[in-house]
């Protein structure tokens, strides 16, 4: 993915600038959320659940990206299908989105079986949390399995309710005007479809953010270190969050390298875009390789 930091050849380690993209309150008062969520999956606690999750969440897995899971379903799985074992969080990170609303990313580790195989492992989350009448709800969760995809049972999804239909329209147009844009060093476009406060954050590197201000499709392409020679957007679904809020998720092909070391391959990406005086602007990108992890060092 473009928003990669590099130093320049043949120079020492850069370390990254303290992250920005972080609320220390909602960190913490999420963390805990997310603890609590945790617990009540591996003890099917369907009273504190019923309370924790939204009526209207929707979960989306990297490795079945063409469709969502709704809260009924989610529900009977979680409770009826799914046996837990162990369950703990790591690097969870909470962004303010508005005073109720806030993503929180962190990688979810968890020994267990569903339907009797096992599905145990690492995922790469992304968490969509909002306060209602005072208490936080998760309403969406977007997965990516860190490592082998699990073993899921062929099993017919309901039609996706978490997709607007106009708006992943427009914003699969915005999302691909920004990866050519990108991908041929069209630095104008890419400052547009920018939002000042960008960040990036990565599945397997979980404790890092890279700032709009490193990004390398914002530098003059002769110094660029990062180069994409082709890309491929697929099962592209946007979500309102607000009026002025979105979120997407996609699944993202490229051919790339980064100062001679290859970059290519199948990235799940969940991005957050924002309208500002009618201008949608990418504010966030989260991103996770699928079945590979990448050497980010130096990042």
């Amino acid at each position: 993915v473009p928003f990669t930091f590099q130093g320049q050849a043949g120079s020492a380690q850069r370390s990254l600038p303290p992250p920005t993209d972080i609320d220390a309150q909602f960190t913490e008062q999420l963390g805990r959320a997310e603890q609590q969520f945790c617990r009540a999956i591996l003890n099917k606690d369907a009273r504190t659940l019923d309370g924790l999750v939204s009526p209207n969440f929707a979960l989306r897995v990297a490795d079945v990206p063409q469709g969502s899971l709704p809260r009924t379903v989610w529900m009977d799985n979680t409770l009826h299908r799914i046996t837990g074992e162990h369950c703990e969080q790591h690097h969870v990170v909470a962004r303010k989105l508005a005073d109720d609303l806030a993503a929180v990313s962190l990688v979810w580790s968890q020994r267990g079986t569903s339907d009797g195989r096992d599905f145990s492992g690492d995922f790469y989350l992304v968490d969509f949390w909002q306060k209602s009448s005072g208490d936080w709800q998760i309403i969406a969760r977007y997965s990516t399995p860190l490592g082998r995809f699990p073993e899921r049972p062929a099993r017919q999804l309901p039609p996706a309710g978490d997709v607007d239909p106009d708006l992943t329209t427009h914003l699969r147009q915005l999302e691909q005007q920004f990866g050519e844009a990108s991908m041929h060093g069209d630095t104008q476009v890419v400052d547009r479809l920018t939002g000042a406060d960008f960040s990036l954050r990565v599945g397997d590197a979980p404790d890092r953010t890279v700032p709009r201000a490193l990004r390398e499709d914002l530098r003059p392409q002769a110094t660029r270190e990062y180069k994409m020679e082709s890309f491929e957007e697929r099962h592209q679904a946007a979500r309102k969050l607000t009026n002025d809020l979105a979120v997407v998720s996609l699944l993202l092909s490229q051919k790339a390298t980064l100062a001679g070391r290859d970059r290519s391959g199948d990235f799940y990406v969940v991005d957050i875009w924002r309208r500002t005086a009618g201008n949608w602007q990418i504010i966030a990108r989260y991103s996770t390789p699928l079945e590979k992890k990448f050497d980010r060092s130096p990042f």
